[in-house]
């Protein structure tokens, strides 16, 4: 089935840039004292939701900004260079656009085309820590005529800044038994959203418990996931793009706040005789951590290409099998390498400073924190392994993982 796109105009970098730079340099202003107050960033992300940020990637003719998912990813670095913590928020949302957008039910893409032109933001709910991937706790019958969800799901990151929550269960009820997704309102009765992510990092991503008690499903938003449904996606990818975006970004804010305190420096412990931004020292940890900060963004802006061609081959109707899984494995393999390098700069950084560098009011501690914590989400050595098996063996990374997770054989290529 062929899914048409909006004949307009593609938007260019510079007009997005020019909507959400200044929303981001807000952002940034709060970062610290967010961190040090743990303080959820409702207002902020009442911010970009204001500014359109939700509707990025929905066709300009159905209410969107139109952006491709290079943009997006673009637009996630710089966001996460202000403050890490929101591209996570974020994410469940960035998946759930991809996922409108290559639904094949008409009615349901309009429906949700509307919402998210109309600012609507969604969260998600997949994870458990009763059940597995393919023998999921939270479940939903149907009683009296009535579907009902009930359940508890663990880093339902963002749904505490959402307006609907995106739910991976497992169905009785209509259409016989199988996982399903559904989709219900956060101020639905039943639904009970804690924040009680306790990580040493990315402390403000409203990463914690969401309940389902007898929240009622609407029939319109239940749909058996297929086998198609995870290969034949470019939504793992966006997930894990999402990850290596903010990532990128806390190396571009551990650049930007070294630089900073070297140039405030009045004194050079070591090397007294030379000016601290001219110490051999802190000149060779700045070049390293900005060659550091390029090739990270390079390599995530190429990986969002590849995933952008295939979703608009996806998008016309011309994707083939071969396209869903290079768009994952380009995902998937420059993974590790970005998390090794953002780690490494974010740790190097404190090499210009000596003590000063790990004064409290600086909070330069968060970098490492949040970008080990985001480095901890789908571990790269699994990711290593599905690639390899891609290279040699033809075997698609998603058919790999979800064989991993207890929902099928590995197909070999």
């Amino acid at each position: 089935m062929t899914i048409a796109e909006t004949a307009a105009a593609p938007v260019a970098d510079a007009e997005l840039l020019g909507i959400f730079q200044p929303v981001f340099d807000r952002i940034r202003e709060g970062a610290i004292s967010r961190e040090q107050d743990r303080r959820l960033p409702y207002e902020e992300i009442g911010w970009l939701r204001a500014a359109g940020f939700g509707r990025l990637r929905v066709p300009r003719g159905d209410g969107g900004l139109g952006a491709t998912v290079q943009q997006l990813v673009l637009l996630l670095i710089r966001l996460g260079a202000a403050d890490s913590n929101i591209p996570q928020a974020l994410r469940g949302h960035v998946g759930f656009v991809e996922y409108v957008l290559a639904h094949p039910d008409q009615e349901f893409r309009a429906f949700w085309s509307a919402q998210l032109a109309g600012g609507a933001l969604v969260g998600n709910a997949e994870s458990e820590r009763t059940g597995t991937f393919s023998e999921q706790a939270t479940r939903v019958t149907e009683e009296n005529g009535r579907l009902l969800l009930n359940g508890t799901k663990y880093y339902t990151t963002g749904s505490i800044f959402a307006d609907w929550i995106l739910v991976g269960a497992a169905s009785s009820g209509p259409g016989g038994p199988g996982l399903v997704t559904v989709q219900v309102r956060t101020d639905a009765a039943g639904v009970d959203i804690v924040d009680d992510w306790d990580g040493f990092g990315q402390r403000l991503t409203g990463s914690g418990t969401t309940e389902f008690h007898n929240v009622e499903v609407d029939r319109r938003f239940l749909h058996t996931r297929s086998l198609d449904s995870f290969t034949q996606t470019v939504q793992h990818a966006v997930y894990q793009l999402v990850h290596l975006a903010a990532l990128a970004g806390i190396a571009e804010a551990a650049l930007a706040e070294i630089s900073g305190f070297v140039r405030t420096r009045s004194r050079n412990l070591f090397n007294p005789a030379v000016a601290p931004a001219q110490d051999p020292v802190s000149l060779q940890v700045v070049g390293e951590t900005f060659g550091a900060v390029e090739t990270v963004k390079a390599a995530v802006l190429a990986a969002a290409s590849t995933v952008g061609r295939t979703s608009r081959a996806q998008l016309a109707g011309t994707a083939v099998d071969s396209d869903f899984a290079a768009a994952e494995a380009h995902v998937f393999g420059v993974q590790a390498t970005v998390i090794d390098l953002v780690l490494r700069a974010v740790s190097r950084v404190f090499e210009v400073g000596g003590a000063s560098a790990t004064a409290a009011d600086r909070r330069l501690d968060r970098l490492w924190r949040n970008a080990r914590t985001i480095a901890s989400h789908n571990p790269a050595i699994y990711r290593q392994q599905a690639v390899g098996d891609y290279v040699l063996n033809g075997v698609a990374p998603a058919a790999r993982t979800l064989a991993l997770l207890g929902a099928g054989p590995v197909p070999r290529g």
